[in-house]
């Protein structure tokens, strides 16, 4: 029976050895920390807000003036202007400037010339070495474009900058169909009047004339009152579009042909027969060319014409010759003639067809006569933009003060109106030269209006070969 509890017992031993051994070691070892088990039964989120200051630099866009693509690399022009230096030299300086900021690659040599440049202009076209870009007076421009010795600008100005200008200007010289100019300021010519002989005549400001017709009317009242003659002056750069403007005359036919014989031709330049034989306008203004445009201007400023048919960018000119006169002058608009129609007063920019830089050229004409360069060229003086947008600024908008700022609030409507209503016209210059020698001989040589304007037809014809 012994034998039986031998093995257990010592089993039993050997586990409480075990036993001790481990709660001895135990009893060595530091205190635990006591775990502590909980419940999360919310969270709550905190926002922190911080301003944090991000400094960025822009990274500069397309300059909006420069509105031609693929402007040739390196491209030096040379750009006349025309009787703007030394008045304008900030002006134009500051917007060549501005030109270079829009197209950095492109260099400009700026050069006015004045009472030259139209024959310089001829020469330097013979020659071959004209100017890229000149400032010349519309009436020049056919001469030069028939020639083609201009530029196309309907084919080298995207038709979005065409549309930044009234659409009457930029047209208002075509050959075949397209322009050879884009228009740069216009003037708005009206009637510069002297109150003090109006008061002399019995006459008011309402009375001034409104159409071509009441003008004659108008002069022979100035003169039976006062003795003074009035001072018209005919387009003698252009006496075709007097002759169509004033008189509504026709002047070619459908097939190219000469037609300014007509009767409305012939009432036209009896009209000015009559008032020349009976004084009512000065017999030494009516055929002035443009160039002499002062000696009438100086003629008025001394008291001897009622009203003189100019822009009010002159009225300055009268200010500083006779101060005492400028409180008795005012600006309203000129008659309009027979036609209806007004035409445009302009200068106009051009670029040579030889220039060895057509986009940088095009370019500079385009730029020096955007909305911007428009009206801050009009700020400086007596101008008008050929650009609708420019109207827009309060400079145009708000009511004028001086005698000078009186056209400006209607500019833009009178602008909006002028449109050339001539044809094409071949070899102009001979022609208008044939013109002139039939005014000048029924004017002042005593020859039937009817006859001479039919002899000058006949020359006229022979002259293109109809």
């Amino acid at each position: 029976m012994r034998r039986a509890f031998a093995l257990p017992l010592a089993i039993i031993t050997l586990l409480s050895l075990i036993l001790s051994a481990c709660g001895s070691s135990t009893a060595n070892q530091p205190a635990q920390p006591q775990v502590v088990t909980q419940i999360v039964r919310e969270t709550q989120i905190v926002q922190v807000e911080k301003t944090v200051e991000v400094v960025v630099t822009p990274t500069p866009g397309p300059n909006p003036e420069a509105v031609i693509s693929d402007v040739e690399a390196g491209a030096e022009i040379t750009f006349w202007t025309f009787y703007l230096s030394p008045t304008f030299d900030k002006y134009i300086q500051d917007t060549i400037a501005r030109f270079n900021e829009a197209y950095p690659g492109v260099k400009v040599k700026w050069e006015d010339r004045q009472a030259t440049l139209q024959e310089e202009y001829r020469n330097s076209l013979a020659a071959g070495n004209a100017p890229d870009v000149v400032n010349i007076p519309t009436d020049w421009v056919l001469e030069f474009a028939q020639k083609d010795q201009l530029l196309n600008m309907s084919q080298a100005l995207p038709p979005a900058v065409q549309a930044q200008y009234f659409e009457g200007l930029f047209n208002q010289v075509n050959v075949g169909g397209a322009s050879y100019q884009v228009p740069w300021y216009q003037a708005v010519d009206g009637y510069l009047v002297n109150k003090q002989i109006l008061e002399q005549a019995g006459l008011t400001m309402d009375d001034l004339p409104k159409t071509f017709d009441e003008q004659k009317e108008f002069c022979a009242k100035v003169k039976a009152a006062t003795g003074i003659p009035c001072g018209l002056r005919l387009n003698t750069g252009n006496l075709l579009q007097s002759m169509a403007y004033e008189g509504n005359v026709t002047i070619m036919d459908a097939n190219g042909r000469f037609v300014f014989d007509s009767p409305e031709a012939v009432s036209w330049l009896q009209y000015y027969v009559d008032m020349i034989k009976d004084g009512t306008t000065a017999r030494d203004i009516l055929l002035l060319n443009s160039s002499d445009d002062r000696i009438g201007l100086e003629r008025f400023t001394s008291g001897q014409m009622p009203f003189y048919v100019t822009g009010p960018q002159l009225i300055r000119l009268v200010r500083e010759s006779n101060p005492g006169l400028y409180g008795y002058l005012a600006m309203v608009p000129r008659a309009v003639g027979r036609s209806g129609k007004l035409p445009p007063v302009s200068m106009s920019i051009v670029v040579s067809k030889n220039t060895k830089y057509p986009r940088a050229a095009a370019a500079l004409a385009a730029f020096m006569t955007n909305p911007r360069s428009m009206l801050e060229f009009s700020k400086l003086v007596q101008i008008f933009p050929s650009t609708p947008a420019s109207y827009d600024d309060p400079f145009f908008t708000q009511p004028p003060v001086a005698i000078e700022d009186q056209v400006r609030p209607i500019a833009r409507d009178i602008i909006s109106r002028q449109s050339n209503i001539l044809p094409e016209i071949p070899r102009l210059n001979e022609v208008n030269e044939i013109v002139r020698q039939a005014i000048e001989a029924a004017v002042f040589g005593g020859v039937p209006a009817e006859q001479a304007l039919k002899d000058a037809v006949a020359q006229a014809n022979a002259l293109i070969g109809k």
